[in-house]
């Protein structure tokens, strides 16, 4: 079973339990967290990650850091992750996990990518564009790249519109040259 099978199985559970518990949001709140915590502190990560550490001691750290600060929920869930050796995942969990309460939630996901950053009305207009066609809630995210000349390209999951100049420029010396091939 490949990683994010694997992820997806445990995402699926915490968001099962989430739903249960109507705690969704806290559950996603704390695992990001947690996955923040593992992502920039390289040595949390070395050591929860390090098979030379026994599991007694990773779940006993767990215990003394996170009781009291996240929900028992939480700390039972990252408790079974250590037990099954798979804390090793909580980045992909946490990726899974915001996927899934974003199905559950009815939201959607959005990258704008622009020169310079856009003006909020310009983005609350995006949005209300987005939301009436996909009948989801936007969630923008900003990307400002000076790789593109002008315009904004927008994606949505696997999709990519590209209203960017760099595109219509393509575009146009495509046209131009197979206008000269033709026209000797």
């Amino acid at each position: 079973m490949a990683g994010n099978d694997i992820a997806r199985v445990y995402a699926t559970s915490l968001v099962e339990i989430g739903q249960t518990k109507n705690n969704l949001s806290q559950l996603e709140e704390e695992l990001k967290f947690v996955a923040d915590c593992v992502t920039e502190d390289k040595d949390l990560q070395l050591f929860l990650n390090s098979p030379g550490f026994p599991k007694e001691s990773k779940a006993k750290f767990i215990k003394s850091v996170f009781s009291g600060k996240l929900s028992d929920y939480m700390v039972n869930f990252l408790l079974v992750l250590i037990q099954n050796d798979r804390q090793n995942l909580i980045s992909e969990i946490y990726q899974e996990v915001v996927q899934q309460i974003d199905t559950v939630n009815n939201r959607q996901r959005v990258t704008v990518i622009s020169r310079s950053g856009l003006d909020d009305k310009t983005l609350d207009r995006i949005s209300t564009v987005l939301n009436n066609k996909l009948k989801k809630e936007i969630i923008l995210k900003e990307e400002v790249k000076d790789g593109i000349l002008g315009g904004i390209i927008i994606k949505i999951d696997d999709v990519v519109i590209d209203g960017s100049l760099a595109k219509d420029l393509k575009k146009i010396r495509t046209n131009l040259l197979n206008s000269k091939v033709r026209s000797e």
